[in-house]
């Protein structure tokens, strides 16, 4: 964006000035030069770590190992739970038919004589 102020440059002015200040102090472009290759190594390390993010999104994105479905899980729990529910039934109903066998037997005998 260029910005324009009384018929000049505006930003040409800064750069001059600036360009002026660097001149008259030597020492700040070496300050200036650390800054600037610090910069761009950070950059390169920050682009390293996006690339790295990126291939480890499209790899968990393409992999055919095993997903975390809820129906997964709910579907042989169900199946355990009427197996039990079944296996608990049947020692219910064989303990009901000893009894019922024992009770029966018990009235016609009339006790324990039955001769």
């Amino acid at each position: 964006m260029v910005v324009y102020r009384n018929g000049y440059n505006y930003l040409t002015q800064q750069f001059e000035q600036r360009v002026l200040v660097l001149l008259a102090h030597p020492e700040e472009i070496s300050k200036l030069a650390k800054v600037k290759a610090l910069v761009i190594k950070m950059k390169g390390v920050m682009m390293e770590n996006i690339e790295k993010a990126l291939d480890r999104s499209e790899k968990i994105e393409n992999s055919s190992g095993p997903s975390f479905k809820a129906q997964d899980i709910i579907t042989p729990i169900t199946k355990i739970t009427r197996k039990m529910w079944f296996q608990n039934m049947k020692i219910k109903l064989i303990v009901l038919d000893t009894s019922s066998r024992v009770i029966i037997f018990l009235s016609v005998c009339h006790g324990f004589k039955c001769a």
